[in-house]
């Protein structure tokens, strides 16, 4: 019986797998890590974050992320410290695999790169390490195979420009991702009643609305739909921030006020 099997192997310098890595960590856990991938020996290989650590909160998120066992996470986890700066193979390697979606049966390590064989397709096509990965809600999502803005635009305006039609459109995205890919923003720069972020391939469109209908909710504003930048997004979440400060401290009030009324009556 001939059980010879062909396998294709691919190097994967360290300095790009570190890239990989460092994409996908910088998503999950919503701040830029730089991170460097090095061979510690024959058998083991590891990332560090530079001139950065994580911390045990972290190190959870990052299992999570790449839905890690508790094996994972005890060998994942540092003994006797809250933060460390390197990240064991095991949850490496699980990284490595989700930020360039591919999946092997073995790896390699040598002193100038980390190999992996398996029965990869002859075009297998390896995703560019960068901008184009988001994670959100849990999942892992790479914009460039999310629908074009205008395309997306066109869609919504032509089934009605309602949030029943952007629920219609957005249920293949729930479906892969588990999220669908849109949030709603209650406030704005005083223009109209409220947005919502949608995600598509070129980044985050902000589409407004000022009307809402009994049966489809919210009415959008063709003429508001445009892509948001990180300074408009810096701004969004200032004006979050400042008004869900002053929401939370009325709501205090108002919970120390009922507190004390019952307390009062009970008395």
């Amino acid at each position: 019986m001939n059980e010879i099997q062909k396998y294709t192997a691919l190097k994967l310098p360290w300095v790009q797998v570190a890239k990989y890595v460092s994409s996908l960590v910088s998503a999950v856990l919503e701040r830029e890590i730089t991170c460097e991938a090095r061979r510690e020996d024959d058998e083991y290989w590891s990332v560090a974050a530079e001139n950065d650590c994580f911390t045990n909160v972290e190190v959870v998120r990052l299992v999570k992320a790449v839905d890690g066992n508790e094996r994972m996470l005890s060998f994942a986890l540092p003994v006797d410290s809250n933060t460390t700066k390197s990240l064991e193979m095991d949850l490496c390697s699980a990284l490595l695999k989700r930020a360039m979606n591919l999946v092997w049966d073995t790896e390699f390590v040598t002193a100038e790169a980390l190999w992996v064989t398996d029965r990869f397709p002859e075009d297998a096509m390896l995703p560019e390490p960068n901008r184009h990965l988001l994670y959100v809600d849990s999942a892992v999502v790479d914009c460039r195979k999310l629908m074009p803005m205008e395309e997306f635009v066109r869609k919504l305006f032509e089934e009605g420009g309602t949030y029943t039609d952007l629920t219609s459109i957005c249920e293949a995205y729930e479906f892969e991702y588990g999220t669908p890919l849109y949030w709603m923003h209650p406030f704005t720069d005083g223009k109209y009643n409220g947005c919502y972020f949608v995600m598509v391939q070129e980044g985050v469109l902000v589409i407004s609305y000022d009307e809402i209908d009994g049966c489809d909710h919210e009415i959008f504003v063709k003429e508001s739909a445009r892509l948001c930048d990180a300074e408009e997004m810096r701004c969004f979440l200032t004006e979050w921030n400042i008004r869900s400060t002053v929401l939370t401290g009325t709501i205090s009030s108002l919970l120390n006020f009922l507190e004390r009324k019952e307390a009062a009556l009970d008395a």
